[in-house]
């Protein structure tokens, strides 16, 4: 939701009539944007928990329980009526939409409106999807673990079947995906042309609509912010050395077994190195190992529930991101210019980590052995992997020096992309020249 919120800044930002779409209980999420942009209206629907047996407030995967997911798409799915009925009164010129609200398309072509896409993820997990998708490598292997290529793409990359994203379990999904998709007027990417080239040609070739990139979003058209948030974790930061904390931290919808987390535990505490680890709140409190904060104290801070991972990630003090493959998060390294290493958990994010580690070399993985999408396939990370993967990421290898220097120049890349005369700039200003184009002339984005 984040990146989508930034880019709704971003178009109310440039005089354009900016309308949100959500449902009550994620309300509080939009009010901090709309209290610093008061141009930007917010619309609610009503999200029918009741009619698919979800407890009230079930508006968003961060508090479903696992079991219910299925019934939260289907619900989420049912919004269709509402948003069409809102749509008739509100008139817009174009709808932005998720890519997996399918059914915007069939809306938008109802109100003859152009629908634009906004991917959650890069441009390489996109191209390797539908790359995937097209060829289908993995249906010509007799084992989960065995690995494969993809067919003219344009690195050579090893996938196994067991990291393919769980929507390849879904044929009837993924043809929906990608039908909308090509039938699309154009797709908004969170990401900048010098950090995906090969990939802006390759996934611009799959069909005949416009791919713009906008990002990073999160610091397009903001000042450089000069005051620090009083937060406990940023001050115990200020303490520490240059590029001396490791921070750990696997996003909102990210569950670890109890096994998991101690093992991470052990691992971080036997690497010797500094580190904040953010853990989230609720039960996975009480599976950190009995007396790990005070044998870690000074050392080590673990933080129970929110964190402000943007600020922490663009501390000096801090030079190594252990992080899930979530393409948000692979951003705002990028950003912040900090090395990863990659514990990829669901969805595209075992394609994240290849993109990380054998295409843009920013990263090294936590694990070298099996891994799946699947949390009943899992294998549990040992500590002993933990502690050489945060030794070698933070020690001062040639390997790791040439990471490092790579990331930093990613990181003044995006902020030229993002500044007037960028191409991430220059692309939004097609975008909207574009859609008042089609309202004037109510003809194709070109």
């Amino acid at each position: 939701m984040i990146p989508m919120l930034e880019t709704a800044r971003l178009f109310s930002d440039h005089g354009v009539k900016t309308s949100i779409v959500t449902t009550p209980a994620n309300a509080h999420l939009i009010h901090p944007l709309l209290h610093q942009h008061p141009s930007i209206s917010l619309h609610l629907i009503p999200f029918p928990s009741t009619t698919f047996n979800l407890p009230s407030g079930c508006e968003n995967l961060t508090v479903v329980p696992l079991h219910l997911h299925t019934n939260f798409f289907s619900a989420a799915f049912s919004l269709r009526d509402p948003l069409s009925h809102l749509l008739s009164s509100l008139h817009p010129d174009a709808i932005i939409s998720d890519a997996i609200y399918t059914w915007t398309t069939e809306i938008a072509g109802e109100f003859h409106i152009p629908r634009v896409i906004f991917q959650v993820t890069g441009l390489f997990p996109l191209s390797a999807a539908n790359d995937l998708d097209l060829h289908r490598p993995y249906n010509s292997i007799s084992d989960d673990s065995e690995l494969f290529s993809i067919p003219g793409f344009p690195h050579t990359i090893h996938l196994t079947r067991s990291q393919l994203p769980e929507v390849f379990s879904s044929p009837l999904m993924l043809g929906w995906l990608r039908e909308a998709e090509l039938s699309s007027h154009a797709v908004i990417v969170n990401s900048f042309s010098a950090l995906e080239p090969d990939y802006a040609v390759h996934y611009s070739n799959v069909a005949p609509r416009e791919v713009f990139l906008l990002g990073p979003v999160a610091i397009a058209g903001q000042p450089e912010k000069k005051e620090k948030k009083a937060e406990p974790c940023l001050e115990w930061l200020d303490e520490k050395d240059d590029g001396s904390v490791v921070y750990v931290g696997f996003g909102t919808l990210s569950r670890f077994t109890a096994e998991q987390i101690k093992e991470l535990a052990f691992g971080l505490e036997n690497s010797g190195e500094g580190f904040v680890w953010v853990i989230g709140s609720g039960e996975v409190v009480e599976w950190i190992p009995e007396g790990f904060e005070k044998r870690v104290q000074g050392r080590g801070l673990v933080v129970k529930g929110w964190a402000p991972q943007t600020e922490i990630l663009n501390h000096r003090a801090v030079g190594g991101f252990v992080c899930h493959c979530g393409w948000n998060s692979v951003m705002e390294a990028v950003v912040g210019g900090v090395p990863v290493i990659t514990w990829p958990l669901h969805y595209e994010q075992f394609l994240v980590e290849t993109w990380v580690c054998e295409v843009v070399k920013m990263g090294i993985p936590a694990w070298e052995g099996f891994k799946s999408v699947k949390d009943e396939e899992k294998v549990v990370f040992p500590a002993t992997a933990v502690t050489t993967a945060v030794k070698r990421l933070m020690g001062s290898g040639e390997e790791v020096v040439e990471m490092r220097k790579r990331v930093a120049e990613l990181s003044k890349l995006a902020r030229m992309a993002v500044a007037n005369g960028g191409t991430s700039n220059g692309d939004l200003s097609r975008l909207i020249d574009g859609l008042v184009a089609w309202r004037d002339n109510r003809r194709p984005i070109k």
